[in-house]
């Protein structure tokens, strides 16, 4: 059941704050009716002076604080999406003072973020103040918004208050005191989310990966002449890590989940690149012949051993200060572990010899290990290494499986679903032959980056 002071605050902050509660829009959350909650949220928005506003705000609110299972995952995120396409179709000016009045007074925190989402998809709102106000929020889950909306802003005025905003999220206190709301599963481990989406946002606008707000403070102390957020591209600094790197991207997250595509295509071999030849072909020829380094080098490049290579040495790199599991999946998914264990000497040496003895065989139901990865509500990344397809069918001569498609369709809806308010990040790595569009989209739209590994 929903909590019964979460509707009475909902209900009497709305008539203090000058709100009147809608019934039509109560009894239709009441009753689950996506349909008649989107015709009447359009509704209300086509009220004057903006009076729509907060009872689609109350009502956002309430679902998203319906315990786990009350609602279905996809619905509950069209709900909310429906809300802040309606909203963002008010005039800006009216728009803003009702947002802002949502982002400085709703006591609660699903509601603020969706002001933050309205004003994004408004072409007249100022999103990016309504973001700087933002970050003064005491909630995790709203700072990760403002965070990523700043980050993707790519305006050279939010970085400053970024710094500050990572800066205040280091200090203990400021975690412990840290507000709560909504969904148990939406508040484990969110105060490191907000961390990192500060962290997310400073790389995107200086291009430089750093690992606290001290650094970032000297860093753009010391840049601030030739900083330009809008010439900043992150694929051409992809390559600059801090020792812990999958591929060439930094791993920095802090409860992390390693996904990795064991299917029998991981057995394929990847071609040297030209300057890898040359360098054999420079040989001195003491030891062995120029064929016989050729066919070491083939070897070496076979997917499956490379990405063990690599996922051995972000494993190995970790900090203990780090919580991790990695899960490798084909036909079947294997966990190394079903929840996120932290990474000591001894955890890490026993992920390692996991990564040792993976075999490429199989099939790809990258859903299922994904569902695995996500059902840990601590984590905050995902680091998604594959090479194919999802499927579970298998590949048809060199045609896409025939059910990649809708899986990829799917995985991306409830992927959105259940984590557009945790604040996850996923990061995806595709070999050749790789699926790179989904990849790119599941990346781009759960705050992360797609990696080519080539």
């Amino acid at each position: 059941m929903i909590n019964s002071a979460l509707i009475f605050l909902l209900l009497n902050s709305s008539v203090l704050l000058g709100a009147v509660p809608d019934k039509a829009l109560d009894k239709a959350v009441k009753e689950k009716d996506v349909s008649a909650i989107s015709a009447r949220i359009s509704e209300l928005t086509e009220q004057p002076k903006g009076r729509g506003v907060r009872p689609i705000a109350d009502a956002v609110a309430l679902i998203e604080a319906a315990p786990e299972g009350s609602w279905y995952s996809v619905d509950r995120y069209k709900v909310f999406l429906i809300a802040a396409r309606s909203l963002s179709r008010i005039p800006g000016p009216v728009l803003d003072k009702e947002l802002s009045k949502i982002i400085k007074k709703h006591p609660e925190w699903p509601a603020r973020t969706l002001a933050l989402h309205s004003s994004l998809l408004s072409e007249s709102s100022d999103t990016i103040q309504l973001a700087l106000n933002a970050l003064h929020d005491k909630t995790p889950q709203v700072i990760i918004a403002a965070s990523n909306l700043l980050g993707k802003s790519k305006e050279i005025l939010a970085i400053d208050p970024l710094v500050s905003c990572m800066k205040r999220w280091e200090d203990r206190k400021t975690r412990e005191r840290a507000a709560k709301g909504g969904r148990e599963e939406l508040e484990k481990m969110a105060r490191d989310r907000a961390w990192l989406a500060c962290r997310d946002a400073l790389h995107r606008l200086t291009g430089t990966s750093l690992h606290n707000a001290d650094a970032y403070k000297s860093w753009v102390s010391t840049h601030r002449e030739e900083l330009d957020p809008k010439t900043v591209d992150l694929d051409k600094t992809r390559n600059q890590t801090t020792g812990t790197g999958l591929f060439g991207l930094d791993i920095t997250g802090r409860n992390i989940a390693f996904i990795i595509d064991v299917s029998g295509s991981m057995l394929a071999t990847d071609p040297p690149s030209d300057e890898q030849m040359e360098k054999i072909s420079r040989s001195t020829g003491v030891g062995k012949s120029v064929e016989e380094r050729i066919a070491d080098l083939m070897e070496s490049r076979r997917r499956i051993l490379r990405a063990r290579t690599e996922l051995k040495r972000a494993v190995e790199g970790l900090g203990e200060n780090k919580r991790f599991t990695v899960i490798a999946y084909s036909t079947e998914v294997q966990p190394w572990s079903v929840v996120l264990k932290d990474a000591t000497k001894k955890n890490r040496s026993s992920a390692v010899s996991f990564i040792e003895k993976l075999q490429a065989s199989g099939i790809t139901v990258t859903d299922e290990a994904l569902n695995i990865a996500l059902s840990d509500p601590t984590l905050d990344t995902i680091y998604l290494v594959t090479d194919g397809a999802p499927t579970h069918m298998g590949s048809r001569g060199a045609d896409m499986p025939p059910d990649a498609p809708e899986l990829m369709r799917r995985i991306l809806a409830e992927t959105r679903a259940v984590n557009h308010l945790r604040g996850i990040r996923i990061f995806t790595l595709g070999f050749v032959d790789a699926e790179e569009e989904f990849l790119k989209r599941l990346a781009a739209e759960n705050n992360g980056r797609y990696v080519q590994i080539r």
